[in-house]
C-alpha cells in the first residue's frame, strides 16, 4: 500500500474509494468535521460538496492508500482543530482544545474488496507520519476496544500495535470508546 495525502489532483480518486454512497451513508466523512445536525441536513451531495470545498482550500483532510495503483483505503487525519464534532463532545476527554498541533485520526474506511487485506496497520502508520511532517506533536485517535463497534474508528489493538498508547476512556453508557494519543 502507498499512501498519499488528499488534494486536488486526487480527488477523483477519493470520489472512486467512497463510491456513489459517499463512503458510509452519505457522509464524505464529514461527520466529525462538521456539526451532527448540519450532517444530517445536509445529505449525500451538501456533504461531498463541503468535503471538496476543503480539498480546493487545501485544509489537510486525510489520506488515500493505494494498491496496485488503485484507491483502496481512506483515513482522515487532519488537525484536531477542524473536527467541531470532537472539540464539542461531551463523551470525549478533550484538553487543550485550541492546539492545532494535536492531529486526530478520526475515521479509516477500506473500500469493499480490499477489507481483510491488513491495510488499516499501515494507514495508521502513514497518517501518523503525515502528522509528524505537517508539524503535529500529538496524534490522538478514537478506536473502539474490541468489535463489534464502529469500525469506522478502527480498533483498539491496532493503534496499540502502532505505538499509541491509552491516554482516557470515552465517557459513554457503553464504555467501547477509547482516546489513544501517540507522542512525536
Amino acid at each position: 500500500m502507498e499512501a498519499h495525502p488528499v488534494d486536488q489532483a486526487r480527488w477523483a480518486d477519493l470520489v472512486e474509494l467512497f463510491g456513489p454512497s459517499g463512503g458510509t451513508r452519505g457522509c464524505w466523512c464529514m461527520a466529525r468535521r462538521l456539526p451532527a445536525a448540519t450532517v444530517a441536513a445536509n445529505g449525500s451531495a451538501e456533504n461531498r460538496a463541503a468535503l471538496e470545498g476543503f480539498v480546493e482550500a487545501g485544509v489537510p483532510v486525510g489520506l488515500i492508500g493505494y494498491v496496485d495503483d488503485r484507491p483502496a483505503i481512506w483515513c482522515a487525519v487532519a488537525p484536531r482543530t477542524e473536527y467541531y464534532a470532537i472539540l464539542h463532545s461531551r463523551t470525549l476527554p478533550i484538553d487543550e482544545p485550541d492546539d492545532d498541533t494535536i492531529w486526530a485520526i478520526n475515521c479509516l474506511f477500506v473500500k469493499s474488496g480490499y477489507r481483510g487485506r491488513g491495510l488499516t496497520s499501515p494507514m495508521v502508520d502513514a497518517a501518523v507520519e503525515y502528522a509528524r511532517s505537517s508539524g503535529a506533536r500529538i496524534v490522538e485517535a478514537y478506536p473502539v476496544k474490541a468489535m463489534p463497534g464502529d469500525p469506522g474508528r478502527g480498533v483498539l489493538s491496532t493503534f496499540l500495535a502502532a505505538g499509541f498508547t491509552t491516554y482516557a476512556e470515552g465517557r459513554t453508557t457503553a464504555k467501547r470508546n477509547v482516546v489513544v494519543r501517540r507522542s512525536l
